[in-house]
């Protein structure tokens, strides 16, 4: 009897595996990025990525850094941020990514984004879905973290601002560990009596406001919570004001701190689609400048930051405290921005503007050499998904003279195209193989291929 057990844990192995490879083949057939399995079709990205290590390396020593990378429609822009995001994801950095649109994730509201790339949160060692909550686990009983954000002392946060006291994150650390817990300053509080209602009550008043998310006044959430337990600390207000950049890249950088003092190497933000900017109005594109250098000094930090615009330029929004509060919390960032951007005259001047000149880089094209590698390891891929598939090496040999063809006569010219167009050979090849040589014909005819 326990002998099959090995063979049944073995049998669901091969199953998921023959799952997931079919998974990622339609996606290759749609032309879109797989969630998973990027190497089964990444070529030529050595230099992008070698710069990402050197950029996850200036992180790791707690110095930060920002990246902007430019290229042309299908060149695989979204494919190589979600690689950055695997590749850090595996160096034991938290990661999140926000796609930009002229609507629910304009770049000229910064909440919009905040909250975004919140909800897109992963973590190198939990579920994805869980947004900030894994990360306040692993702070809540963290010595590191209490002392740098002054969670254990019984003073207003904005009094211990200049010694590291976070004007959002403090005292939402304190309501955590009073409701999660049920300690207050290392002595037992009435959140004992709390039942797991109330307890998860308040825990969720208390993540919707600190992710973003729509809801009921910071007064009101302050209340809720205070009749809970005692109060921990005001909670401030999370607007979705286009001026606040500067507030939102604030809290960024604390999170990222909070990610470093909590274990992991630190947060990697990850900016797609950033050319919606020309899309928007002329004062909602100076609006979503201000975010990309809100973004760009939250990750670089300091007053000797090398960025290539003034501290004067975020200093816009909010009232009272808020308007003294720097764009990047700490002496170290811990936060990686990596902007990606299809160039346009306008939309180059915004990442020029808020990037370091060294810091942006143009995707190199891919060479005949890089397609050839990409049809034999998209054929490979197709060969694992489908093992009763009849993939010899004279079909190889004409696939690799056809995709030659398609990309001299201009019919395929990003990597997209090619990855999709193999895969529809192959189908072609698998499912319908008595019209290959018309189609071959064909396409040599139309093409030169």
């Amino acid at each position: 009897m326990n002998s099959a057990v090995p063979d049944l844990k073995t049998n669901l192995s091969d199953e998921v595996a023959s799952h997931s490879a079919l998974l990622t083949l339609e996606a290759m057939r749609l032309g879109v990025v797989p969630d998973h399995q990027l190497d089964a079709y990444t070529v030529g990205r050595t230099r992008e990525l070698e710069l990402v290590q050197n950029d996850l390396d200036a992180v790791d020593d707690g110095r930060g850094a920002v990246r902007a990378f430019l290229g042309d429609y299908g060149t695989g822009k979204t494919h190589l941020l979600e690689l950055i995001r695997q590749f850090a994801g595996a160096r034991g950095f938290v990661t999140a990514r926000v796609v930009l649109n002229p609507e629910e994730t304009a770049p000229s509201h910064p909440k919009r984004v905040y909250r975004q790339l919140v909800r897109s949160l992963e973590y190198p060692d939990v579920p994805q879905g869980r947004r900030l909550r894994p990360l306040f686990e692993k702070a809540a009983d963290n010595e590191a973290v209490l002392q740098q954000f002054h969670v254990d002392r019984r003073v207003k946060a904005r009094e211990v601002l200049d010694e590291g006291a976070h004007l959002y994150l403090t005292p939402a650390l304190r309501y955590f560990r009073t409701l999660e817990l049920g300690e207050d300053n290392g002595r037992s509080h009435n959140a004992d009596a709390l039942t797991e209602e109330e307890r998860e009550e308040g825990l969720v008043l208390l993540f919707n406001w600190l992710e973003g998310h729509p809801t009921i006044s910071n007064q009101e959430i302050d209340d809720m919570l205070r009749r809970l337990v005692r109060r921990q600390g005001r909670i401030f207000s999370m607007m979705d004001y286009r001026p606040w950049a500067r507030i939102y890249g604030y809290i960024l950088s604390g999170l990222a701190s909070l990610t470093r003092l909590a274990g992991y190497r630190g947060l990697v933000v990850l900016i797609d689609e950033a050319e919606f900017y020309s899309l928007l109005s002329s004062q909602n594109r100076q609006f979503a400048q201000t975010v990309f250098k809100a973004f760009s000094w939250a990750s670089m930090g300091g007053e000797e930051t090398p960025v290539p615009f003034s501290r004067d330029d975020l200093d816009l929004g909010g009232m009272g405290i808020l308007q003294d509060l720097p764009p990047h919390y700490g002496e170290q960032s811990g936060l990686y921005t990596v902007f990606a951007m299809t160039p346009n005259s306008e939309g180059r001047q915004v990442l020029e503007s808020a990037v370091p000149e060294g810091q942006i880089a143009e995707l190199s094209r891919l060479e005949r050499a890089d397609y050839r590698q990409l049809a034999a390891r998209v054929t490979s891929h197709y060969r694992n998904a489908r093992p009763d598939a009849e993939l010899n090496e004279k079909l190889e040999a004409a696939l690799e003279k056809l995709v030659a063809g398609l990309l001299r006569s201009g019919y395929v010219e990003n990597p997209r195209q090619a990855m999709k167009f193999v895969v529809e050979f192959l189908d072609l090849a698998t499912f319908q193989r008595e019209q290959m040589s018309d189609v071959v014909g064909q396409l040599r005819q139309l093409y030169g291929a």
